[in-house]
């Protein structure tokens, strides 16, 4: 399927592949079912799921952290970063 999208979309993706927190939230997740993280089938999307529990545990840990939340990221940002640096 094609998509048309926003470079700042990737642009997201790639910064939060490259987060500390993004990282640390990966080592985690390292054996996790793909099938709880992805919709089956080759776009691999994540899962809503996934991403409401993704988004959730990064804001946790930016408080824990005392970080601030303030860039922008996309509903799935987050969940698509940890998918691609787990190589789902």
């Amino acid at each position: 399927m094609s998509v048309i999208e926003s470079e700042d979309y990737e642009n997201t993706r790639q910064r939060l592949m490259k987060d500390q927190v993004v990282l640390a939230m990966a080592q985690g997740l390292s054996n996790t079912p793909s099938e709880e993280m992805v919709h089956p089938g080759p776009d691999k999307t994540p899962r809503f799921e996934f991403i409401q529990a993704a988004n959730a545990e990064y804001r946790k840990r930016l408080e824990r952290l005392e970080l601030p939340d303030d860039q922008p990221r996309h509903l799935g940002g987050v969940a698509e970063a940890l998918i691609r640096l787990l190589g789902v």
